[in-house]
């Protein structure tokens, strides 16, 4: 390669992130064959159909294959059944029960159902499942109880275990009917509250995540009557599934221009966004519609040919319906053009979501009267965009010093005392601040902002229950930790209750901890996989082996001092995203309030007594038993105050957790809401792939953040992680350790001790990831209700033992873990059978351990006596 040529590649590669791409990917697909005595394959507007059985059916429709409508051609209606399978389009021996066009359908477990439609002399209410037998190669039909009236041109949706049919219209013009039928068992359709506003037919529908839960969405579409002009609409509609409640949306307006779009299709993507392809405005369609109307009004027969003369120069020169791909955003309300397609989208086409973010557009209508047989797929563009040889420089550099970190501390390792507690070399503010990064880590830093975006900061009071709490630490657990010279928090149980408590909590403890390795470990792969497209799994199997690397040799000291080093990065890469956003947002301070206001995003405390949703009684209640949980019981935390030699030290390490708390949690909060704010007035600057919304802001982080600075704080994001998995690694090598091998090998010596607890750190690291490596497979929503919901199943009857021992007298071993036992079973009731939010778990483990727990223990009482 000469110089020039080699110069230039190497521009174009530092040029990469900054070039276009095209956000939607169009593959030409085979095309649809003509029909049987058709020497051209001419398409179809309305097929129904979709996947089901391993083959795309595609089915019915209509056209004008003998001539356009306005050369005096009619509608041909067709009951054909095409099947793509292998890579081919072949027509199926078997046909629909009737020529049929324009009817709803939609995929189901048990087949395509199909809904309604035009048989060209009426509309039906015929209601019929379609599903393929592979083994017979056959297409299969099953009857389907009826719709309660005739509907064409309505959608369908389905949800749970229910098909939703909304609008649409029949011989006396589009209506507002909604119905809803289950799609397994027995059941008939149920009438639900009919849509606000004008009927709608031409519509789109599809189902999205919203601040307040899934929503049905209707977009577009018009309302039409017989013998009137249509009324196009511009707004769209919204269903809550939780209330049963409409409610008008807001308008299709891009750039403060009202949108029109009839026919087109509409596809779900990502964690928060709708794409709607194509559609017909209202420009010609408008125009066509009143020379119709003139040309049957007037009696002049001059008149009337000249209006049938410009009405067939439009319909002759017709440009095709539009282009674009515009986008919503259910979270901002945003929409915006996503992306501009060099040729026009088909409307009344059958859109089939394959269900990895492509959608297969087959046949339909590209200009009034002309159909097309082309099938086309069209692909959004993945979220990730190249990170950058600079960001990956930073971003090795960083996980090498972690490492350096674990290597240098790993020469002081001579006991057990060195690698569980620091030998008393490590300071109380050093411990503090460990203490914080282990509750931040990547859960606190990704999560939270994703929150406070999506809803609000109704889970502030979560972490403000956690400083309330620290009284009641620093003055009752710490004291009774520190005068028992103890090791694990859970050698208190036996000293207090008996053996089989102590194992029960530590055994608890350790299922959390592998719980919430697992979870620490996915959360920042899955950001740098959507913001650079690397590998989900390689992100976890390099911060696996490098932070059970560090950890295995560097003991409880390296784990501390990488903790001091990612709270600086993570709080001064927080404080720094904030500056940016300030700066880089078009809204003075004022208005940027009001925009928060008006979405309530500052909603704190909600007063309902309702135990289903995150009210304020249920973050408070559940947010002080689970901060009581975890900064009191939890051997990772109580490790920390164990390095120091006494209990004023021990408080002002838990103090120094306290006095960071307030100001990281407004920040965290604050930062959800000015990205916010942020998206909605650059909704094209989210992308619509992102599919989790716990990446929302690493994506701000790498696309607006200056080169270094991003790599810079993606790195902190994986130390984040890191350092909250070391402290668990070693905090359950501590109790494996002292909880039980030395229980059973008590003569122990404590070199042999030592290298125990590195394999155990070893083997606790590796279950670890491959914990990871399987729930990047699951489909979660969000990590961070995933995380308390561990917290409050595995460790909420644990604060409630340690407040019998602490807090009673009576209490007495049979009795505690009888009521152990019985809280473990209520929570598993209330987990299982209840609606009640998982935020208040860990408060229901506490409270029924604890009553139940000393009930019991007066029931022996009295026994013995």
């Amino acid at each position: 390669m000469n110089p020039p040529t080699y110069l230039l590649s190497l521009l174009l590669i530092l040029l990469l992130p900054l070039v276009g791409v095209a956000q939607v990917t169009v593959t030409d697909r085979p095309a649809l064959p003509a029909a049987e005595g058709d020497s051209l394959a001419f398409g179809y507007a309305g097929m129904v159909g979709g996947k089901t059985g391993g083959v795309l059916i595609a089915a019915g429709g209509a056209n004008f294959s003998r001539g356009m409508p306005w050369a005096g051609g009619s509608k041909v209606y067709s009951d054909d059944i095409y099947l793509l399978r292998d890579g081919q389009w072949t027509p199926a021996e078997e046909r629909l029960p009737t020529p049929l066009a324009y009817g709803a359908s939609v995929a189901t477990p048990e087949g395509i159902l199909v809904l309604g439609g035009e048989t060209g002399s009426e509309t039906s209410d015929r209601a019929f499942l379609l599903s393929y037998d592979a083994a017979a190669g056959a297409v299969r039909q099953r009857a389907f109880p009826a719709l309660p009236e005739p509907l064409a041109y309505a959608a369908a949706v389905m949800e749970d275990d229910s098909v939703y049919v909304v609008g649409g219209m029949n011989a006396g013009g589009s209506v507002r009917s909604f119905y809803r039928i289950p799609v397994h068992g027995k059941g008939n359709w149920e009438r639900l509250p009919d849509l606000p506003g004008p009927g709608r037919a031409l519509h789109a529908a599809g189902v999205q995540e919203s601040p307040t839960g899934r929503k049905l969405y209707v977009v577009g579409g018009r309302r039409q009557r017989a013998g009137e002009k249509s009324l196009p609409l511009t707004d769209y509609l919204t269903y809550d599934f939780h209330t049963g409640r409409w409610s008008s949306a807001g308008e299709m307006r891009i750039d403060g221009r009202p949108m029109v779009r009839m026919g087109g299709s509409l596809q779900p993507l990502g964690s928060m966004h709708l794409l709607l392809y194509g559609g017909s405005d209202e420009v010609i369609f408008d125009e066509l519609e009143r020379l119709a109307l003139e040309a049957s009004a007037t009696m002049d027969t001059t008149e009337a040919d000249s209006l049938h003369r410009r009405s067939t120069e439009l319909l002759t020169t017709h440009p095709g319906f539009s282009r674009d791909v515009l986008a919503l955003n259910t979270v901002t309300g945003r929409w915006f053009v996503y992306d501009t397609l060099e040729a026009g989208l088909p409307v009344t086409t059958l859109a089939v979501d394959g269900g990895d973010g492509a959608l297969t557009l087959v046949s339909g209508e590209v200009s009034p009267g002309v159909r097309t047989a082309a099938v086309r797929e069209l692909r959004p563009s993945e979220a990730a965009r190249p990170f950058g040889w600079v960001n990956y420089g930073v971003l090795a550099g960083y996980l090498l010093l972690s490492v350096l970190i674990g290597v240098y501390f790993s020469r002081k390792q001579h006991s057990t005392a060195d690698y569980f507690t620091g030998g008393g070399r490590i300071p109380w503010w050093a411990s503090g601040l460990s203490v914080f990064g282990t509750l931040l880590s990547a859960i606190t830093f990704m999560a939270i902002p994703a929150k406070s975006f999506t809803t609000d900061w109704s889970f502030f009071m979560l972490n403000i229950t956690a400083i309330l709490i620290t009284p009641v630490i620093a003055f009752l657990f710490i004291p009774f930790f520190n005068r028992l010279h103890i090791r694990t928090a859970y050698e208190y149980l036996e000293t207090r209750f008996n053996y089989a408590a102590r194992a029960f909590g530590s055994l608890s403890f350790i299922l959390f901890q592998l719980g919430r390795i697992g979870i620490v470990l996915l959360l920042p792969s899955l950001a740098i996989s959507i913001v650079t497209g690397m590998p989900v799994e390689a992100s976890i199997l390099i911060m696996g082996v490098l932070c059970i690397m560090y950890t295995t040799f560097g003991g409880i000291e390296a784990v501390v001092w990488t903790d001091v080093l990612q709270v600086v990065v993570l709080l001064g890469g927080s404080i720094l995203a904030v500056v940016w956003i300030l700066l880089h947002t078009e809204s003075s301070w004022s208005e940027m309030l009001a925009l928060a206001q008006e979405h309530d995003k500052f909603n704190v405390v909600d007063l309902d007594f309702d135990f289903t949703r995150s009210t304020f009684w249920v973050v408070f209640f559940g947010g002080l038993a689970s901060a009581m949980v975890t900064q009191g019981t939890d051997q990772t935390i109580v490790q920390r105050y164990l390095t120091s030699s006494s209990v004023r030290d021990s408080q002002r390490t838990l103090y120094t957790n306290a006095l960071l708390t307030l100001p990281a949690t407004v920040i965290f909060f604050g930062l959800g809401t000015l990205l916010f704010v942020f998206y909605s007035e650059r909704p094209q600057a989210l992308s619509p792939a992102l599919s989790n919304n716990d990446s929302i802001f690493p994506w701000y982080i790498v696309r607006e953040l200056p080169v270094g600075v991003s790599g810079l704080l993606i790195a902190g994001i994986f130390s984040a992680a890191m350092s909250s998995i070391s402290s668990s690694l070693n905090s359950v090598s501590t109790a494996f350790c002292n909880d039980f091998y030395r229980h059973f090998r008590p003569g122990v010596a404590d070199l042999r001790l030592l290298r125990i607890a590195r394999y155990a750190t070893v083997a606790t690291g590796v279950a670890g990831v491959l914990l990871a490596l399987w729930m990047a497979n699951a489909s979660i929503q969000s990590l961070w209700d995933e995380f308390y919901r561990f917290l409050g199943l595995f460790t909420g009857g644990l604060g409630g033992l340690f407040l019998l021992g602490m807090l009673t007298t009576r209490a007495n071993a049979p009795g505690a873990l009888l009521g152990l036992a019985a809280s473990a079973v209520v929570i598993y009731y209330v987990s299982v059978f209840t609606a009640i939010s998982f935020l208040l778990y860990a408060f229901i483990g506490v409270v029924t351990c604890f009553v139940f727990g000393y009930g019991f223990s007066l029931l022996f009482t009295r026994s013995r006596g």
